[in-house]
């Protein structure tokens, strides 16, 4: 289906759609890179953990069924970050970049429905990254966090749109957006 179609269904009433567009699913691939390695380091630190202390002296009865509980559930989480790039290559054909006249908003059909929005007053000044011929990343949003939400893996919120064509232009509409002023809708036929 069409980006601009599908952008076009999550338009609020009196809001007009200024671009709309898919990632390119190796992009958006790339961009999942520091959640394998978290990944790899936790289930690399869990094997150290089970082969090193626990497997000689495992506990029997209801200490050894925790164990097993918490462990299991570690290597799932780890296992789902090794796999979050296959995940993001096969979603990036369900995925929808928009800017509006309101907003940007970023739809997601795969694996789960996913709606995110950001209005003009959260936009951080857009940063355009060249990847691949005729097309870039616009990072539109680059906020540290406050200390109780950070992770070991990261302190910063970053949102973006991965390997979109034009990149320099969308950034230049995200500028018009936070600054208030109106941009044409794109034609029909785009």
């Amino acid at each position: 289906m069409d980006p601009l179609e599908d952008a076009r269904e999550s338009l609020e009433a009196g809001e007009h759609l200024v671009w709309a567009e898919r990632p390119d699913p190796g992009l958006l691939a790339r961009s999942k890179v520091p959640q394998v390695i978290r990944g790899v380091l936790g289930v690399s630190v869990i094997s150290a953990f089970l082969w090193l202390s626990l497997l000689p002296n495992w506990p029997g009865g209801g200490k050894g069924m925790v164990f097993v509980f918490f462990i299991t559930a570690g290597l799932i989480y780890c296992l789902w970050l090794i796999a979050t790039p296959v995940v993001a290559k096969t979603a990036a054909g369900r995925t929808v970049y928009a800017a509006t006249d309101r907003r940007l908003f970023i739809r997601q059909d795969w694996p789960f429905r996913r709606m995110q929005s950001f209005l003009p007053g959260e936009l951080d000044d857009p940063q355009v990254t060249p990847a691949l011929p005729g097309r870039g990343t616009v990072v539109f949003m680059h906020h540290k966090l406050p200390w109780w939400r950070r992770s070991a893996g990261s302190g910063y919120r970053i949102e973006a749109f991965y390997g979109i064509p034009d990149a320099q232009r969308v950034a230049e509409q995200i500028d018009a957006l936070k600054a208030g002023q109106q941009t044409p809708a794109p034609d029909e036929e785009a």
